[in-house]
């Protein structure tokens, strides 16, 4: 086999493990609120009030990016050390077990093994920053925001399949066998072969002669973005990533409030939009990233990308009818799909060829806490007004517009 088909394989099963670690993530979008608030039994005791389920449901949530925060340097730095391939797989094998700790903590109705699965998923899903040091490993400079182009690709899939994947096996009246542990039985079978694909095909992306051993113990996480927030060219970009992912995941996690509150939008259009994103996401990283980003350098891209994705947010509020917004929205995927790869691709740079691991470690970190901080301040601030999710996102996305010219 040539070193480009071998290099080819080796991006589509980083891809499709991407795509798996994705789903996990989305596939829990219809189940846990509903698990959570059943009152008749689940996971949280009968007699339970809404308050306290809605703050478990919270905890149950935001414990997942917290441990990614932690761990994603970790895995990170171990891949620089020990290689890409061990690291990966031994990430999969955790996030298979923390799979099938979920299903059977629902079939046997225990919280405590709920979130003892929630805390292994969510570790082992820092594996994200080892598959990014693998492509970044088979990149060079030209293709590199291609390449990561990939991963948004897989999120878009996962997107438009997981949370419809989930619903469909989770509702017993399409089969009696179905219920809410059926989605994670499924997530653990699609893992494990995951895992023999990686072991029999994934060649290492790493040589011996490239590592670095570079000393870290398991407060990796807080000391690496501590001293990357102390090198001036380090800070303002790390505060890029930090202002996107903060404001596009305030926007993913409370723009259905808006919807509802807006447009009185039932269950299925909510799953239509979402879904709809999803291609989106998918057709911008299919059609528009790989040309775009041949012709022009990420740094060109940027600066346009992430001010016409500030200015995409409020223009959903000119839609009057539900149906209006669907010409419109097709702007935030789109944008958001030229910059989140062009910028991990910057980051990327930042460092050597040697520590593609630890950069992107802090990157996946960085993005984690963007994730967790979302859900325990947005609650009280969607609770002023419904259009505010969309303003904070468009001051967020324009912030780290601001930031990134000044890292020029």
């Amino acid at each position: 086999m040539t070193e480009q088909k071998s290099n080819r394989r080796d991006l589509a099963i980083i891809a499709f493990t991407a795509f798996l670690n994705f789903t996990g993530l989305t596939l829990a979008i219809p189940i846990f609120t509903p698990l959570c608030l059943d009152q008749t039994g689940g996971i949280i005791a009968l007699g339970t009030s809404i308050p306290v389920r809605t703050t478990i449901l919270g905890f149950l949530l935001g414990i997942f990016p917290l441990c990614q925060f932690f761990t994603s340097p970790l895995l990170g730095a171990l891949s620089d050390r020990l290689g890409r391939k061990k690291i990966l797989l031994f990430a999969i094998a955790g996030t298979c077990a923390g799979y099938i700790l979920m299903a059977v903590s629902i079939l046997i109705g225990s919280l405590p093994l709920a979130f003892l699965s929630r805390i292994i998923t969510g570790g082992f899903s820092g594996s994200l920053a080892v598959t990014q040091s693998a492509i970044a490993d088979l990149s060079n400079e030209n293709s590199r925001a291609k390449n990561f182009g990939l991963l948004g690709a897989a999120f878009g899939t996962s997107l438009f399949i997981g949370p419809a994947l989930g619903g469909f096996l989770s509702d017993p009246t399409i089969n009696a066998r179905f219920n809410f542990a059926t989605p994670f039985w499924l997530a653990a079978f699609l893992t494990a072969v995951n895992f023999l694909q990686v072991a029999w095909q994934f060649c290492e992306t790493l040589p011996p002669e490239k590592r670095r051993r570079a000393g870290f113990h398991l407060l990796v996480g807080p000391i690496n973005i501590i001293r990357a927030f102390q090198s001036t060219a380090y800070r303002r970009m790390f505060l890029v990533v930090f202002a996107l992912s903060f404001g596009f995941n305030f926007f993913t996690q409370f723009f259905q409030v808006f919807l509802i509150d807006q447009f009185a939008a039932t269950p299925k259009q909510l799953g239509m939009m979402l879904s709809y994103l999803g291609i989106w996401s998918i057709l911008t990283q299919a059609v528009f990233v790989r040309p775009i980003s041949k012709r022009f350098a990420p740094v060109k891209i940027l600066p346009v990308s992430l001010l016409l994705l500030a200015a995409s947010f409020p223009a959903l509020l000119m839609a009057r009818d539900f149906w209006m917004l669907f010409p419109v929205i097709i702007f935030i995927p789109l944008f958001n799909g030229l910059s989140s790869p062009n910028l991990t691709a910057v980051v990327c740079g930042l460092g050597g060829d040697k520590s593609h691991g630890e950069i992107l470690g802090i990157n996946q970190s960085v993005m984690a806490m963007a994730q967790f901080l979302p859900p325990l301040i947005g609650g009280y601030i969607v609770g002023q007004h419904f259009t505010l999710p969309l303003w904070i996102t468009s001051a967020s996305v324009l912030l780290a517009w601001i930031l990134f010219l000044r890292t020029q």
